[in-house]
């Protein structure tokens, strides 16, 4: 690559290429252990919430750890660029800046907890989000957004009885939703569900 300024549509070929390829594992774990200014993978682990296996597992193969440079890049704005290829800067310029800080919660036990706040590249953010937010429930990760209007068909973040989830929901006529979860699946009024948001993307670590 040349020392001339990337383009955008650089940046994502490259991005991808890296993707593609499958490789380079060591190195983006190198580089995911710098920007979080971690000194050993172990803190990494507990960071990630992987076990010290995993990490040796995907160090050894030198597979590229798509999932773990996502949730990097949101948690320390470290650019996606630099984390995927090692090129251009770990954050970027306040001129080429391309992120913004979204709030961040956690669901626990069907408890919420406020998180610090992450930034996310406003290239994975769709148009016409009103308010995004970024949850986190059972090592995975929900872009969701706030919402004012009646409960249709679709992924939801809402309340139960003060016990927030992520469920798919179904609207039936007479004011009735079917709350889909598994073998615990149940039908009850609209009005019994509090939303808290809708999703809008998911993401979820493999191993």
């Amino acid at each position: 690559m040349s020392t001339q300024k990337l383009t955008k549509q650089d940046d994502f070929s490259s991005i991808r290429d890296a993707i593609a390829n499958n490789r380079g594992g060591r190195e983006v774990i190198e580089r995911i252990l710098k920007a979080y200014g971690f000194s050993t993978r172990i803190s990494l682990c507990k960071q990630l919430g992987v076990s010290q296996s995993t990490m040796a597992n995907r160090y050894s193969r030198d597979t590229f750890p798509a999932d773990w440079v996502i949730v990097c890049h949101l948690e320390t704005g470290a650019s996606l660029q630099w984390l995927s290829t090692g090129q251009g800067a770990v954050h970027a310029s306040n001129e080429e800046k391309q992120t913004v800080s979204i709030k961040h919660i956690d669901i626990t036990n069907g408890i919420i907890n406020p998180k610090s706040d992450v930034f996310i590249d406003k290239a994975l953010l769709p148009e016409g989000l009103n308010a995004p937010f970024l949850l986190t429930l059972d090592k995975t990760f929900f872009l969701a957004d706030s919402y004012d209007g009646e409960l249709v068909d679709g992924y939801w973040f809402i309340e139960i009885d003060r016990i927030s989830s992520v469920r798919e929901v179904y609207r039936f006529p007479g004011g009735r939703v079917r709350i889909e979860n598994g073998k615990a699946s149940f039908e009850c009024n609209a009005s019994d569900v509090k939303v808290l948001g809708k999703i809008i993307t998911k993401t979820e670590f493999i191993i």
